[in-house]
């Protein structure tokens, strides 16, 4: 593939030495022009918390374990190295996690028990509040059932909305291939087998998005047949492309951000 395809790298992480791991995230999104919101539909994370690591407000997030994995999706999102920003983000919030309040147990004479009829009026009270709740979830399940109409016959014949499969693994692949006389013909040229965490961004020739995704190891993922396709990955060393059956190079290096690849079987061969 031709390298004037391919966009330039942001500068690499050690440029960063004094800088907070916000601050590194921040100018990644702003190199790349992308916006909080943007982010926010592909990581499933809530702009208000990226705002909340990139400014270091550790109080706006849910907890240190949740923080720990925001900041290596969003890092892995931007093409940067994942474990080396985590680890930097607990050295930089070391001492910041708050304190534990510490409640001890009130000694016998000094706790009040609660008697006998309260107890039984709670769980009767308890019980009847989950009967309720299960007529109530049976009767919506009985109106949806009576409500929903089925699916048209044409809808369900159409084939435009077909989504490509994700197998899991090469021997389940095969079964997708028809047995033929003669030399079988793939009914997808293109397939992307992931060696390592990647995500992955595929449209179509008018922009729309067919898939926009993290594709862990072993993964495989069947790229339609269409014209117009472009992929782009922030791990471009994590998968390979085979096309037609057999393997081509990766498309880079591990952590390396890769944008608009045009996926033609025949110029991929072509420039292998």
């Amino acid at each position: 593939m031709s390298q004037a395809q391919y966009e330039q790298m942001p500068p690499p992480e050690e440029s960063y030495a004094d800088l907070t791991v916000g601050e590194i995230l921040r100018r990644a999104r702003e190199y790349y022009g992308q916006s909080l919101p943007y982010v926010e539909s592909v990581l499933r994370i809530r702009a208000s918390q990226l705002e909340a690591l990139e400014t270091g407000n550790l109080e706006a997030l849910p907890g240190r374990v949740y923080a720990i994995g925001f900041v290596r999706s969003y890092a892995e999102y931007l093409g940067l190295d994942g474990d080396q920003m985590v680890q930097l983000f607990k050295q930089q919030t070391a001492g910041r996690a708050k304190n534990p309040e510490l409640h001890f147990p009130v000694t016998a004479s000094e706790s009040k028990a609660p008697n006998f009829f309260t107890v039984v009026g709670s769980l009767l009270a308890l019980i009847l509040l989950i009967g309720v709740w299960a007529i109530i979830q049976y009767d919506q399940g009985a109106v949806a059932r009576k409500t929903i109409p089925p699916v048209p016959e044409e809808l369900r014949q159409s084939s435009v909305n077909e989504a490509p499969a994700i197998v899991a693994s090469p021997d389940d692949a095969q079964l997708l291939e028809p047995e033929v006389e003669g030399p079988p013909k793939p009914e997808n040229r293109i397939v992307i087998e992931v060696q390592e965490s990647s995500w992955i961004e595929i449209k179509n020739s008018e922009g729309g998005v067919i898939v926009q995704r993290i594709l862990e190891s072993g993964d495989q993922y069947l790229v339609p047949d269409e014209d117009g396709l472009t992929l782009s990955t922030g791990n471009a060393g994590g998968f390979h492309l085979r096309v037609d059956g057999e393997y081509l190079v990766s498309l880079g290096s591990k952590a390396e951000v890769k944008k608009n690849v045009v996926l033609d079987a025949d110029e991929l061969v072509k420039d292998r």
